[in-house]
């Protein structure tokens, strides 16, 4: 019997054995590729990426600090949803809007990786929660604009946030939130109200209501179609809404135009809207607001035309591209450029205007921006203002940052949101994973040596939305605060054109 009972046992041990050995390899070959291409992603971003320095100038921490605790992490992923996590908090950790894990850019990727991106997609969206209520930055504060949670009323004002300041606990984690900073009150807070999470614990907030102060909790749940329709009604609406909305105000003097966005689609019709509305009703005003709060980008074309068609002379300025000089760039960015297409002059980094980066590595062209006049040119000789917004950015940033240099028009609002000098982010894929990675490459610098990505655009007339009318706006049952009473800026600069 004892006899039988050791030989069983002996045999239980061998298939543990024998089980552990398989499960011991996989995961060893796991491990292997998933370092393998940490090691290339983190290689890639240090030697590509340009925006290093600005981001330990403006945010206060260098990326390259903890490039092997990136390579560690992502190297020990459980399994590839936690991989895809890992990869994407270290893309986020970059701070920059344009470089990220691109798993919409099917043009990007090899032919025979298509199947492998559906299958990356379907495991990011493991990853994805979405919080309990919705919370936007409005004059200093820290305002919940929506609520699942009965315990945390829509109006509230989050204080704390898991037993920081928000500000301090935003800053922390930079590998979750994209942060943007109010210099005015050295505060920093979420880029586009806030963030889809990629964790499922509770955060703990503390916060006021009416005059009172309460403790609440913020919890998440995994991404499916109710919740983002819930989390992202305001962006579904958006998109049902014509993109260039225009009109007369009432006292028959100023002309309003809205552009929700300078996206390549919208282009060929909102030319059209555009140029009839000024033709046919813009012969007798004194003013022109255009309104791309809220404009993400698109298109440099779009913003272009918008000043061809209300100049009646050449709009001109140099900005001063900047390259990391290096093999990937060579074979992928500077090999398919022709100079005398697009009229770059390379040039030695003592020709540049006076900054404070260190530029050995990179490679520099000055290059001409110039906007001619449209052969329907209204030649418009009032005065035009922009209203612009924390969300203006790449495209609608290469707008204002050219009317900043240019003093074409009038900026008002608050301090954009940057990078809106360079070309096309550039991309490479993981090599094992074949995840697509994207990133901002240009390092783009003003004739006067300011550095977009760092300073964004400051606006000529800084308005601010004021808090208290926010707050009405929200009680008011309305769905939209552009252009109703509570929109400050609006109604602030409206009244000035009286």
């Amino acid at each position: 019997m004892r006899g039988r009972v050791k030989k069983s046992f002996a045999i239980l041990i061998c298939i543990f054995v024998i089980v552990g050995g398989f499960y011991g390899v996989k995961r060893y070959n796991q491990y292997k590729t998933y370092k393998e291409d940490a090691v290339y992603l983190l290689n890639f971003l240090e030697d590509n990426y340009p925006y290093f320095e600005v981001k330990e100038k403006t945010l206060n921490y260098n990326f390259l600090d903890s490039k092997e605790k990136f390579i560690k992490k992502i190297s020990k992923s459980r399994n590839d949803a936690e991989f895809i996590k890992n990869v994407s908090s270290t893309m986020m950790f970059l701070q920059n809007a344009h470089s990220n894990v691109c798993l919409d850019c099917n043009n990007l990727i090899e032919k025979n990786a298509l199947e492998k991106l559906n299958y990356w997609k379907e495991e990011y969206l493991k990853i994805l929660y979405i919080p309990s209520i919705k919370w936007k930055y409005v004059q200093g504060k820290y305002v919940v604009i929506k609520s699942k949670n009965k315990d945390i009323p829509k109006g509230s004002i989050i204080t704390k946030f898991n037993g920081k300041s928000v500000s301090d606990y935003l800053q922390n984690n930079k590998e979750t939130y994209y942060l943007l900073k109010d210099y005015k009150r050295n505060l920093y807070y979420t880029f586009d109200q806030t963030t889809l999470n990629k964790h499922n614990h509770i955060d703990n907030i503390e916060f006021e209501f009416n005059g009172r102060r309460f403790k609440g909790k913020i919890n998440y749940e995994l991404t499916n179609e109710d919740a983002i329709r819930w989390y992202s009604e305001e962006y579904f609406n958006s998109l049902k809404a014509a993109n260039v909305y225009t009109n007369i105000t009432s006292n028959e003097k100023t002309a309003y135009i809205k552009i929700r966005s300078f996206a390549t689609e919208y282009m060929e019709t909102d030319e059209l809207i555009i140029k009839d509305f000024l033709l046919q009703k813009c012969k007798n005003i004194d003013n022109i607001v255009i309104d791309i709060r809220g404009n993400c980008g698109g298109n440099n074309g779009y913003g272009n035309f918008l000043i061809s068609i209300l100049t009646d002379k050449i709009i001109s300025k140099y900005v001063y591209d900047c390259y990391k000089n290096t093999e990937f760039m060579e074979k992928n960015f500077f090999s398919k450029i022709d100079y005398d297409m697009t009229k770059q002059e390379e040039i030695d980094k003592s020709q540049l205007p006076k900054n404070s980066y260190n530029l050995d590595d990179f490679r520099i062209f000055k290059q001409p921006e110039i906007i001619m006049p449209h052969e329907d040119s209204i030649k418009f000789k009032g005065d035009i203002y922009v209203l612009v917004d924390d969300s203006v950015y790449s495209a609608s940033e290469h707008f204002v940052d050219i009317i900043k240099n240019t003093k074409f028009a009038k900026i008002v609002g608050i301090t954009t949101g940057g990078d809106g000098l360079g070309t096309t982010p550039i991309s490479t894929m993981l090599p094992n994973s074949k995840i697509p990675i994207q990133i901002s490459h240009t390092f783009g610098i003003n004739s006067d040596g300011t550095v977009n990505e760092e300073v964004h655009t400051e606006p000529d007339l800084y308005i601010e939305q004021d808090f208290d009318d926010y707050i009405e706006f929200l009680n008011s049952g309305l769905s939209e605060i552009e252009r109703s009473k509570y929109d400050t800026v609006y109604t602030k600069l409206m009244s000035e054109l009286k």
